[in-house]
C-alpha cells in the first residue's frame, strides 16, 4: 500500500513539473508586454528597463524558469506586476474561497447522482428511468454559465430567496456563507450530476446482467441486497474515475461561475490577471489549479485500493 502510494505521489510530482514547463512557456508566449502596459502610451524606456530587470524579464527564458521555479520551492511566487504585492498574499485568501465551492459543488454532485442513476436503474424502461435520464441529457447539452443565469432568475429574481452575488467568510457566519455558495455550486454541479448519474446507471444496468448476479437471484438472493452488497462496490470503481475526472473539471468550470456570480476565488483573480498580463499573478493560479487536479486524482488513486485492494498490485 504504502509503495503504492509513494509510486503515484512520484507520477503527481513529474505531472506538476510539467504542468509547470507548460504554463510557463505558454504564458511568455502571450501577446502582449506588461511592463509596457503599466507605463500606458508613452513609456520612459529607462524605467522600462529597470523594472524589467526588477522581474527578470531581460534574462533568457530558461533562466527565468529556473528562477521561477526555484523561488516556488520556497514558497514565493512573485510580486505582482499590476498591483506591487506578494502573489502569495493575492492567492492565498482566495485558495479557501475556491475549494469551499468545488467540494460544495463536488458534495451536490455526488448526493444527486447515486440516488437518481440508482432510481434510473432499478425502475429501467419506466417513466422514472425516462425522465431521469432526460434530465440528465438536457442539464449535459446546456453551457454551465446558462444554468447559472437561469437559477439566479429563479431563486433570486422571482422567489427573492438568495442572492446573486457577494461573498461572507465561513468564519464569519455560516448560514451567510451558505446562502452566497449555494446558487454557484448547484450550478457547477448540475452538469456534472448529470453526467455522473448516466454512468451509475449505466454501470449498474451492465452489472445486474451478468452471470453471478443471475446465479444469486437463482439462490434467492433478494434484489436489495444484490444492489447494495454486490453490484454496488463494482459500480464504485469507474464512478470513482469520474468523479476523479470531474474535479478538475469542477475546478474549470469555477473559473466561469466564480465571473457570473461575481464570487470573489481564485477563477476570477486568475481572469483579472490574463486580462492585466500580470504573469506572476496568473501562473501562481494555474499552477494551483495544477496541484489541486492531482492531488484529487491521488485521493482517487487511494481509494481504489480501498475498495479493491488487488489494484494496489
Amino acid at each position: 500500500m504504502i509503495r503504492y502510494i509513494v509510486r503515484r505521489l512520484f507520477y503527481g510530482l513529474i505531472t506538476i513539473w510539467i504542468i509547470s514547463v507548460v504554463i510557463f512557456s505558454i504564458i511568455h508566449m502571450l501577446p502582449g508586454d506588461p511592463i509596457q502596459l503599466m507605463f500606458g502610451k508613452t513609456p520612459n524606456p529607462e524605467r522600462i528597463a529597470i523594472v524589467r530587470s526588477f522581474y527578470g524579464l531581460d534574462k533568457p527564458v530558461i533562466s527565468q524558469y529556473g528562477l521561477w521555479l526555484a523561488n516556488i520551492l520556497r514558497g514565493n511566487f512573485g510580486v505582482s506586476i499590476v498591483s506591487g504585492q506578494l502573489v502569495t498574499e493575492l492567492v492565498l485568501p482566495r485558495i479557501s474561497s475556491t475549494l469551499l465551492l468545488t467540494f460544495a459543488g463536488l458534495l451536490f454532485s455526488i448526493c444527486i447522482a447515486f440516488p437518481s442513476g440508482i432510481a434510473a436503474a432499478v425502475h429501467h424502461n419506466t417513466w422514472k428511468d425516462l425522465s431521469l435520464t432526460s434530465i440528465s441529457l438536457i442539464l449535459i447539452s446546456i453551457p454551465e454559465f446558462w444554468i447559472g443565469i437561469v437559477y439566479m432568475m429563479v431563486f433570486s429574481v422571482w422567489l427573492g430567496i438568495l442572492p446573486t452575488s457577494g461573498y461572507v467568510s465561513i468564519s464569519e457566519s455560516l448560514v451567510g456563507f451558505a446562502r452566497i455558495v449555494f446558487l454557484p455550486a448547484l450550478t457547477v454541479a448540475s452538469v456534472q450530476a448529470a453526467q455522473t448519474t448516466r454512468m451509475v446507471r449505466t454501470n449498474i444496468l451492465e452489472i445486474m446482467r451478468l452471470d453471478y448476479i443471475t446465479l444469486m437471484r437463482s439462490f434467492g438472493v433478494k434484489e436489495k441486497r444484490l444492489l447494495n452488497v454486490h453490484v454496488f462496490k463494482n459500480v464504485l470503481i469507474p464512478v470513482l474515475t469520474q468523479i476523479g475526472m470531474q474535479a478538475g473539471a469542477l475546478m474549470g468550470g469555477v473559473i466561469i461561475i466564480e465571473r457570473v456570480f461575481t464570487y470573489p476565488g481564485l477563477g476570477l483573480l486568475m481572469m483579472r490577471a490574463l486580462q492585466d498580463r500580470d504573469y506572476p499573478v496568473l501562473q501562481a493560479c494555474i499552477m494551483v489549479f495544477a496541484l489541486v487536479y492531482v492531488v484529487f486524482n491521488l485521493i482517487v488513486d487511494i481509494l481504489y485500493c480501498v475498495i479493491n485492494p488487488k489494484i494496489r498490485y
